[in-house]
């Protein structure tokens, strides 16, 4: 992904120097923002908060639509909602009156996937995604990580085009959040779309990306695109303890705290 002319049928995802000014705000959102997402990669977008990191998702989803410049999905404008895009929030927002396999066939019931066939691809997320002998239960009944793995499974089981993720693990302990990221690893490895996805731990940045979208301090624009050099499959445990994982670590931070105000705050244990 660069701001490089490419070939448009290799891009899921373009930003053409988008600006979004919201009514009454003293200064944009984002400001010419550019970058291009290729198909059947996943690449995070991190930088301080309010940079405008959670706008370019809305934008990327079509629940907001740009001041100026343009986004671009499959080669068409979004000037829509984007019905190819699933969207996985901080919250799991599970629907709390439909048990886990009812929330994770939602998308097929929509779409008027055939009882049998839906069913049949029901049992293989709720296996998938370790959530066997749950799935008759609802979600007050469930940890936080389960919940979130419910929201996951919900959002890959339609093989949707492209997954854009708000923080997906940021409210979960750092043990839960761990284990969750090598499942989504795991679980992209039978998928054959997109997946864009915000976060602020650097950390999560370098597990799961191809490529990592850096923005700067609001009104948020793209400082930096570094790519991850690590091939697929991966393992979380044996990528922390690679020279090649400080190197990229040092790298992104040095990029990133030029961001941010660092009176009291440090690169934290990795």
């Amino acid at each position: 992904m660069s701001t490089n002319q490419r070939d448009p049928s290799a891009e899921a995802l373009r930003f053409d120097n988008v600006t979004l000014e919201f009514p009454g705000s003293h200064q944009p959102a984002i400001q010419d923002v550019t970058f291009r997402v290729a198909r059947r990669k996943l690449v995070a977008v991190i930088g301080p908060s309010g940079c405008g990191k959670s706008t370019i998702l809305n934008l990327a989803a079509g629940l907001l639509s740009p001041t100026r410049g343009q986004v671009h999905f499959d080669g068409e404008r979004v000037t829509a909602v984007n019905s190819s895009a699933a969207y996985v929030t901080q919250q799991s927002h599970l629907l709390p009156w439909l048990s886990v396999k009812a929330n994770i066939g939602l998308a097929l019931k929509f779409r008027k996937v055939p009882k049998d066939e839906r069913d049949e691809r029901v049992a293989h997320w709720v296996k998938v995604v370790g959530l066997t002998g749950f799935e008759d239960h609802y979600p007050r009944e469930l940890s936080g990580g389960m919940q979130k793995r419910c929201a996951i499974a919900r959002a890959l089981i339609y093989d949707p085009s492209i997954v854009l993720m708000d923080e997906p693990f940021g409210p979960l302990d750092a043990i839960t959040r761990l284990k969750l990221q090598q499942d989504l690893l795991n679980l992209w490895q039978e998928q054959e779309g997109t997946l864009v996805f915000v976060t602020h731990d650097l950390n999560e940045a370098i597990y799961l990306a191809d490529e990592v979208v850096v923005m700067s301090k609001g009104p948020g624009t793209v400082t930096r695109v570094l790519r991850v050099p690590f091939e697929r499959p991966r393992s979380i445990g044996s990528l922390v303890d690679s020279h090649e994982f400080s190197e990229i670590y040092n790298e992104l931070w040095s990029v990133f705290k030029s961001e941010i105000d660092l009176s009291g705050a440090s690169a934290g244990a990795r």
